[in-house]
């Protein structure tokens, strides 16, 4: 009987082995991946609030539904107006083109609340802002 039962047992301990080494993609050293999502229109963000953990790395999945590119961009400190607006004062963005969605990843800044803005001209003022709050 012991014979009989050898494979089944060797199945188990293999499973359990590959099981242990493989890779999990959406884990980082501290925690798992945060996922958030936008849909980009003109000239909204659908949600325009996000809320993120820091020190953990967060996957954004913007999608344009609209005719006219889009940019994600998370400013270090908010501006009231275009004119304020510095590719220095960017702490991270992303866009998508007509109809397109893009993906991609960043580690969030310091706990606090940050300005999301489409950069691209016109689309601020147009009102394309949100807002990410970052939790310690």
């Amino acid at each position: 009987m012991l014979k009989k039962m050898r494979p089944l047992v060797a199945l188990v301990a293999l499973v359990l082995v590959i099981g242990a080494c493989g890779d999990d993609d959406e884990s980082t050293g501290n925690g798992d991946n945060q996922q958030i999502a936008t849909s980009a229109r003109s000239f909204a963000f659908t949600p325009a609030s996000w809320t993120v953990a820091s020190g953990q790395d967060v996957t954004l999945t913007m999608t344009n539904t609209s005719d006219t590119e889009h940019e994600w961009v998370i400013m270090n400190a908010p501006i009231a107006s275009e004119d304020e607006f510095t590719e220095e004062g960017v702490f991270w963005e992303v866009e998508a083109g007509a109809g397109e969605t893009a993906t991609d990843s960043f580690t969030p800044p310091a706990p606090g609340t940050y300005q999301v803005i489409c950069g691209l001209e016109g689309h601020f003022t147009a009102g394309m802002v949100g807002e990410l709050v970052v939790t310690g």
